[in-house]
C-alpha cells in the first residue's frame, strides 16, 4: 500500500515538476497554426494529426504543490476537449497519420512551412530527459499516459470547435468561453498558473542538464546549492538562474511580441530531439540491438523532417536560439581543450628520462640529510611532483 501511494504521489510531483512546459501548449499551438492556414475541415483534422505524431514523438516540496495544480489543469484541457468533440466527433480521424500525410502531399511546400508551427505543440517535450535525474524514469512515464491522453483530446477539441467557428482567434480561450462563460476568468487565472509551473519546469531542467554536464567533467565548476536532504539531483545552481534570466529579458527585448517569438520558435528544440534520436540510434546498434536501432532510426527521420521544417526561421529570429547555445557550447569547447593540456601537462613521467635529467641536477643541489617518500602507481613512472620537487 505504501509502495502504491509513494508512486502515485511521485506521479503527481512530475506533473509539476516535468510536464508543465509541454502542458501549456495548448494555449497557442493551433491559434498560431491557423493565422497562416485556411480554416477548412480537411486542414484542421491534417494539421491535428501532424499536432499528435509530434506529441506522441516528442514527447521535492514544490513540485508537491505544483503537482496537484497540473491534474487540475490537465483535467480541465481534457473535460473542455471532450465536450467540443461531442459536436464534431468526426475529428477522431486525425488519430490516422494518413490524414496528416495526405495534408502535407497535397499542401506541398505550404504544408512544410504548417509542420515547422506544428512544432510549437512540442514545447518542453526535451526537457523530460534533463528532469529524469529529479523523480527517476517510472514516474515520469506513468504521468505521460495521463498528459498525453489529456493534450490530444484537447487538441481534437480545439480543432472541433474551430471546424464550426472558424472565426476565433484564440482557439483554446474562446472555446472554455463557449462553453462556459461563468468558468472563464477561473480558466484563465489558472491558465496563468500553470504557465508559471511551465517556467519552473524549463528552469529545473537547466540545473540539471548543467549538473550533469558538471558530473561528467565536459563543464567547468560551478557552485552548487542543493536544495534536497534526500534527492541529490535536486539542485540550484546561480550562474545558470542569472544566464537563463539575462536570455529570457534578450530575448523579449527582441521579440516584444508573442507571435513574433512564435515565428522564432522550433529549430532547438526539434534540433534537441534529432541528435537524441541519432544518439539512441548509435547505442542500440553498439549495443547490438538492431531492432531498436532501426525504429530508432526512423524515428529521428520523422523528427528531422521537423527540424528541416524550421530552417527557414532562421531568418526570422532563429539566428537568436543560434547566438545563445554557443555560448555554453563554447564554454564547453575550450573547457575540454585545457582540460585536455592541463592532463597531458601533468602525466607522470618515464623513470628514464627522470633519471637522466636527475643525475644532471643532483651534481649541482645542495644536499640535504634524510629521505623522502613519493606515491606513484607503476614502478616505471615517476609523479611529475616529485620531478618539480627534485628541481
Amino acid at each position: 500500500m505504501k509502495n502504491k501511494s509513494t508512486s502515485l504521489y511521485s506521479i503527481i510531483k512530475s506533473l509539476g515538476l516535468v510536464f508543465g512546459d509541454i502542458g501549456t501548449s495548448p494555449i497557442y499551438t493551433l491559434t498560431v497554426i491557423f493565422l497562416i492556414t485556411p480554416h477548412s475541415q480537411e486542414n484542421i483534422i491534417g494539421v491535428l494529426s501532424l499536432i499528435i505524431i509530434a506529441v506522441v514523438l516528442f514527447s521535492v516540496k514544490v513540485s508537491a504543490l505544483f503537482g496537484p495544480l497540473m491534474v487540475i489543469w490537465f483535467s480541465a484541457l481534457t473535460l473542455s476537449g471532450l465536450i467540443a468533440i461531442l459536436a464534431v466527433p468526426s475529428v477522431f480521424k486525425a488519430i490516422n497519420p494518413y490524414y496528416g500525410i495526405h495534408f502535407l502531399l497535397k499542401n506541398g511546400f505550404a504544408g512544410f512551412f504548417v509542420l515547422s508551427e506544428v512544432t510549437l505543440c512540442a514545447t518542453g517535450g526535451e526537457a523530460l530527459y534533463a528532469d529524469m535525474g529529479h523523480l527517476g524514469r517510472e514516474p515520469i512515464v506513468k504521468a505521460w499516459y495521463f498528459v498525453l491522453v489529456a493534450l490530444i483530446l484537447n487538441y481534437l477539441g480545439q480543432g472541433a470547435f474551430l471546424i464550426h467557428h472558424p472565426e476565433a482567434k484564440n482557439v483554446l480561450f474562446a472555446m472554455v468561453f463557449f462553453q462556459a462563460k461563468f468558468l472563464y476568468i477561473p480558466f484563465l487565472i489558472l491558465s496563468i498558473i500553470a504557465t508559471v509551473i511551465a517556467s519552473q519546469a524549463m528552469i529545473s531542467g537547466m540545473f540539471s542538464i548543467v549538473y550533469q554536464g558538471i558530473a561528467t567533467r565536459i563543464m567547468p565548476m560551478l557552485k552548487i546549492a542543493y536544495t534536497s536532504t534526500k534527492l541529490r539531483s535536486q539542485v540550484y545552481i546561480g550562474f545558470v538562474n542569472w544566464f537563463l534570466l539575462f536570455s529570457v529579458l534578450l530575448i523579449m527585448i527582441e521579440f516584444r511580441e508573442s507571435s513574433r517569438l512564435a515565428a522564432a520558435y522550433g529549430r532547438a528544440a526539434t534540433g534537441t530531439m534529432t541528435i537524441t534520436g541519432i544518439m539512441m540510434s548509435r547505442i542500440f546498434w553498439l549495443r547490438q540491438n538492431k531492432c531498436l536501432s532501426i525504429i530508432s532510426l526512423i524515428i529521428m527521420m520523422i523528427t528531422f523532417g521537423y527540424f528541416l521544417s524550421n530552417t527557414f526561421k532562421i531568418s526570422h529570429g532563429g539566428y537568436w536560439s543560434i547566438i545563445i547555445a554557443s555560448i555554453p557550447f563554447g564554454i564547453i569547447i575550450l573547457y575540454r581543450h585545457r582540460q585536455k593540456r592541463l592532463f597531458q601537462a601533468l602525466l607522470p613521467m618515464p623513470l628514464s628520462t627522470f633519471l637522466e635529467a636527475y643525475r644532471e641536477i643532483y651534481l649541482k643541489l645542495i644536499k640535504i640529510i634524510g629521505s623522502a617518500l613519493f606515491f606513484a602507481k607503476d614502478s616505471k613512472f615517476t609523479p611529475l611532483y616529485r620531478a618539480y620537487n627534485d628541481q
